[in-house]
């Protein structure tokens, strides 16, 4: 987390630090992010990187914190009591996610570089954390479903959650495939992850849910 110096950095040079090592981490696997490189378009000493932060995975992970807080508050609001069945809550979820990716693309592809492509050893046990914790965040999305009748009893919740999970990542097959959005060249064209696209996706998204629900819904 940062050090009190970087509390006391002005906003526009705070801002602008976040932002340079944000673009370094999205485009590039955490080994091969360069603190070097960024410092030297900051035009400042590499020895202030550690001034502000205890060391480059220090830096990351306040990086990521930051981009989820930011993301949630597109998705905190979104309450499952507020709608009439769990897949008109799934879909608006993921229509904040894509507003979030419009209004804020660099922490977008940074937040879509660790979740599909980062390969770092040094992060691989974290990832495994975050992976798990999201996955029990659902697990009891799903249980509460079953309990009130709307899935069915005779899967667990957390088959119905690593289902789900699958699933959804394969929207990003979809779209790649058949709609030919190369989420790679917009990274680096600094594009909004899914460049605008919102109508494909939710085209994709709405062609899933017919097969989840098929597949997880309690037949009456």
């Amino acid at each position: 987390m940062p050090k009190p110096t970087f509390e006391k950095l002005p906003n526009s040079k705070r801002e602008a630090f976040l932002k340079g090592f944000l673009k370094e981490f999205a485009a590039n696997n955490y080994d091969k992010a360069s603190v070097s490189v960024v410092v030297k378009k900051l035009n400042i000493a590499k020895g202030s990187v550690y001034q502000y932060f205890e060391n480059k995975l220090d830096l990351y992970l306040y990086l990521k914190s930051l981009c989820e807080r930011i993301k949630m508050q597109y998705v905190l609001g979104i309450k499952r009591e507020e709608y009439p069945t769990f897949w008109a809550y799934y879909r608006t979820q993921y229509e904040a996610g894509i507003q979030f990716d419009l209004e804020h693309p660099l922490e977008s592809q940074f937040l879509y570089r660790i979740g599909e492509k980062e390969s770092s050893e040094v992060l691989r046990g974290f990832m495994k954390e975050w992976k798990q914790q999201a996955i029990q965040a659902y697990i009891s999305l799903i249980q509460a479903e079953i309990d009130q009748g709307n899935f069915r009893k005779d899967i667990s919740a957390a088959a119905m959650t690593y289902f789900l999970v699958s699933v959804s990542l394969g929207i990003g097959d979809v779209l790649r495939d058949r709609y030919l959005i190369d989420f790679d060249e917009n990274i680096k064209d600094g594009k909004p992850v899914f460049a605008l696209d919102k109508e494909a996706l939710m085209e994709a998204v709405d062609e899933q849910i017919v097969l989840l629900k098929g597949a997880l819904d309690f037949k009456k």
